[in-house]
């Protein structure tokens, strides 16, 4: 039981833990003739990766996840909707873990330099319930998003300029059992992440 909550924990988070790189992409893409309005022009990411809960005995699962991320006139903010789902973790039972989860919420850019940047974010994401009658419930998480900037680092042109390497940690605050253990909660987020669209040449 407890492997399968630390389990659920981590595909929850892993949703949060790649918005800060799409964040960024998408500032400079407002920034370079989207909207200028409130809400600027939306990108969307492809942040393949890992998931690894802290909690023992606990594996690491491949997270296949598909972020939106629309850049705000605030600065420095963005506000992102994920879709991520594990198809290959075994739920325990006989069967997989891949029920898809959504994550949406606010992200903040705390550091931004050439090569790597840091993001705090505060989200809620809809998955997989580790309690109750229902099958999906609502949770809170923290989590701290450290991108290195692997495009910029190779001079990459067009889109691949845009390509990350990520490494997040994040922390469920609600929407689990009693009782669980602060380690249960943390997960360590991996992976590339990689803008989709608007594409670039």
């Amino acid at each position: 039981m407890k492997q399968t909550l630390a389990r659920l924990a981590g595909v929850v988070l892993m949703l949060c833990a790649t918005v800060p790189a799409a964040a960024q992409e998408t500032s400079t893409a407002a920034e370079n003739g989207g909207s200028t309005g409130f809400f600027q022009a939306p990108v969307f990411v492809a942040q393949p990766g890992a998931v690894t809960p802290l909690s023992k005995g606990a594996t690491t699962e491949f997270n296949a996840r598909v972020v939106t991320v629309v850049p705000l006139a605030i600065k420095r903010t963005s506000l992102v909707g994920i879709v991520q789902f594990t198809p290959f973790a075994d739920n325990g039972a006989g069967g997989n873990a891949n029920s898809p989860a959504f994550v949406y919420g606010p992200v903040v850019n705390v550091v931004d330099q050439r090569l790597w940047s840091f993001d705090l974010d505060g989200l809620f994401a809809y998955g997989p319930a580790a309690k109750g009658n229902s099958d999906y419930t609502h949770k809170f998480l923290f989590e701290g998003d450290l991108f290195f900037k692997l495009g910029d680092a190779m001079n990459a042109k067009g889109q691949w300029n845009g390509l990350s390497v990520y490494a997040l940690m994040a922390y469920v605050v609600s929407g689990l059992p009693d009782g669980v253990e602060s380690r249960d909660r943390m997960v360590l987020l991996s992976g590339l992440s990689l803008p989709l669209a608007p594409w670039k040449r």
